[in-house]
């Protein structure tokens, strides 16, 4: 890549509905179609180019720390890249654990719950060609409405649907951070990155939104990875290795 920048990979979850839902397996290492959710975001990080890669995950979490050592290690090495693990001996939040990458340049960040086949190049050029200090990946994600919608204009009903799916505009848990937002996030603090966007704002840096329609979904139990499983399926040319 013509600038530095370094892939993250936020493992540290409790992954609690996973493991209600029936797996016998940490979330990150959930199979969907043969390969650990981890894997997969791994091999997006990949793709993109990005060849300073890191897996944060929970210090008690062994399985996950030993499968980022080894198999993700050794698939990193193949293609000319470095893998390391951050332990946190306590919870760092969805994004706490990119204040360790500081001075490394823009920060990839994606969470190893979800699956997407969003386009990690692209958004990091759009957040450097918008000179932003955080950009979100976005969609909009249909959820249906179990009532009747109705729309009045002036007291009359113009219009009425029943139980209509409705999007709403959603983040897709990839981001891009720049330095400042690096340097908005103390060592060691727990923060979640919904925070880490309001703190920025507040702030009044830019905080940018790219729009995308990739195939995406959140693998939290496992009627999830089935779903999951059907994308992979449907658009496997997207999701190729």
């Amino acid at each position: 890549m013509s600038r530095e920048a370094a892939g993250l990979i936020m493992a540290g979850g409790a992954g609690e509905r996973m493991r209600r839902s029936g797996s016998g397996v940490p979330k990150p290492l959930v199979p969907v179609a043969g390969k650990p959710l981890l894997e997969w975001n791994l091999l997006a990080l990949l793709r993109a180019g990005l060849r300073d890669i890191h897996v944060s995950v929970a210090a008690a979490d062994g399985p996950v720390r030993d499968f980022a050592r080894s198999r993700c290690t050794d698939l990193a090495r193949r293609q000319g890249a470095d893998l390391a693990v951050i332990e946190e001996p306590q919870p760092l939040g969805s994004i706490g654990a990119a204040a360790c990458l500081a001075g490394r340049g823009d920060v990839v960040a994606v969470n190893a719950d979800n699956l997407t086949s969003l386009d990690l190049r692209a958004i990091l050029a759009s957040h450097r060609l918008d000179g932003a200090a955080l950009t979100l990946a976005v969609h909009d994600e249909p959820f249906p409405i179990p009532y009747g919608q109705v729309t009045t204009e002036q007291g009359r009903v113009v219009a009425y649907r029943e139980k209509p799916s409705l999007a709403v505009r959603v983040c897709s848990a990839v981001s891009v951070l720049g330095a400042q937002a690096v340097h908005a996030i103390a060592p060691g603090e727990a923060i979640g990155l919904p925070a880490l966007a309001n703190r920025l704002l507040q702030a009044g840096a830019a905080v940018h939104a790219f729009h995308h329609a990739a195939p995406w979904i959140d693998v939290n139990d496992l009627a999830a990875r089935e779903r999951a499983e059907a994308v992979v399926s449907r658009f496997a040319d997207r999701f190729a290795a």
